[in-house]
């Protein structure tokens, strides 16, 4: 964290909220200011980026860390450490296996972590990031998101038109963030909580008192024994 800052705007945040009537535009509003404001890397940490090996083992470090099953850190390193990390060299020549190893990176953490709220929206941030920054580039990301359980692969595409067209109409990125959410739905696993829950199956309990049986009427309920036949008077006898 000591290599990570964070600038916000002098200004008070929910006055410029305030001006915004829709919640939509509210969204975005607010989406923009942290844009605007992102977060930077201290001089500390400029001073070990220039050093290939420790801006690698400290990208791998930082997107191994949001799989470890702690919130608080995995909401943390995505929220602010991978993108500041990873932002300066989206431009470059990045090799495809590790941009893959980044984005697989982000779905696994989505698979432990992705029950809790508020680690779901900073890890869908980051996927989103990754994609709409190195997906011109490398069309392995989009195999990487074919793969995923019951996503839409005809919206998939037409997210893709969109983003690889410059002069496509663009969402806003609360719709898009909503979109590529939903896209990422199947990555979601069982919550750390929920995965050694053993069921608990009550069978019926037998009945405390038996039901007494029903007495028969032998005389009503009996079946004909054929004596009217035989004392029946005959058409010889008439």
């Amino acid at each position: 964290m000591a290599c990570v800052t964070r600038k916000f705007p002098e200004h008070n945040k929910s006055e410029v909220v305030k001006e915004e009537a829709d919640e939509e535009e509210m969204m975005d509003t607010v989406q923009s200011i942290s844009s605007a404001y992102p977060t930077e890397l201290t001089e500390l940490g400029k001073c070990l980026v220039k050093h290939e090996e420790t801006y690698t083992g400290m990208l791998i470090l930082a997107f191994t860390a949001i799989s470890w099953k702690d919130t608080t850190i995995c909401n943390r390193t995505a929220s602010i450490i991978c993108w500041t990390l990873l932002r300066p060299v989206t431009t470059g020549n990045l090799l495809p296996e590790a941009v893959t190893f980044f984005f697989n990176s982000v779905l696994s953490a989505l698979q432990i972590h992705g029950q809790h709220e508020v680690c779901n929206n900073a890890l869908t941030q980051l996927a989103l990031f990754i994609y709409e920054s190195l997906r011109p580039r490398y069309p392995e990301l989009r195999a990487v998101m074919s793969e995923v359980p019951g996503i839409n692969l005809e919206a998939l595409y037409q997210f893709d038109q969109k983003l690889m067209d410059p002069k496509a109409t663009k969402l806003g990125e609360k719709k898009r963030k909503d979109q590529f959410r939903k896209f990422l739905a199947g990555t979601i696993g069982t919550a750390l909580c929920q995965q050694f829950k053993k069921e608990v199956h009550i069978k019926n309990l037998p009945t405390l008192f038996k039901k007494p049986k029903e007495v028969k009427d032998m005389v009503l309920q009996s079946e004909p024994l054929g004596l009217e036949a035989l004392f029946a008077p005959t058409p010889a006898a008439l």
